[in-house]
């Protein structure tokens, strides 16, 4: 195998920061997320972190040589990653796909709920995933010399790095007020 199929279901937070981070209960075994870890890593993350960052990731964690800065990027990583993680598994641990059909899973203790309030719960989940990943781009922002690998659309952080985060800041009156460059953490 070559080194980009070798990295490509590599999930990039443990079961611990997974548990830690996700509203799933700690009881729920991981293997039925990784699937889903990977999945959200790959639809949600990625295009965060970008192709280059990601793979030196995957490389230290392949390596178990993860630099100090790599270590607390991915601690930003796991809440946002974990939630979308959820976000991506809820509908297949609402109902299952089997031989004999779709099924929705229920059992003699528990009652499945309908799919207004899965679509409801993804919702809410999704939310705070954005809110996180938001997070996790201010974050990247702000340390962006730790992080050479990190290439943003837009080379100047403090005024629009990708369409989402808290960074980008829009007029809430009639005066304009530009910031200084030197105050928003970037070099």
């Amino acid at each position: 195998m070559n080194q980009t199929t070798d990295f490509l279901q590599t999930p990039i937070i443990s079961e611990e920061l997974f548990k830690l981070h996700s509203p799933v209960t700690s009881n729920v075994q991981i293997e039925e997320f990784l699937p889903y870890i990977c999945i959200a890593q790959e639809l949600h993350i990625e295009s965060v972190l970008g192709e280059p960052l990601m793979a030196e990731l995957k490389q230290q964690i392949a390596d178990n040589s993860l630099t100090e800065e790599n270590s607390a990027l991915i601690v930003k990583v796991a809440p946002a990653l974990s939630f979308y993680a959820v976000y991506q598994a809820l509908p297949f641990h609402w109902a299952t796909i089997a031989n004999k059909g779709v099924t929705i899973r229920e059992s003699e203790n528990s009652k499945a709920v309908n799919v207004k309030d899965i679509a409801q719960l993804r919702r809410w989940v999704k939310d705070d995933a954005d809110l996180l990943k938001g997070q996790l781009i201010d974050y990247l922002c702000k340390c962006r010399t730790n992080y050479p690998l990190w290439r943003p659309l837009n080379m100047n952080c403090c005024d629009s790095i990708i369409p989402e985060g808290s960074n980008v800041k829009r007029f809430d009156s009639g005066f304009y007020f530009p910031k200084n460059k030197s105050d928003c953490g970037c070099e």
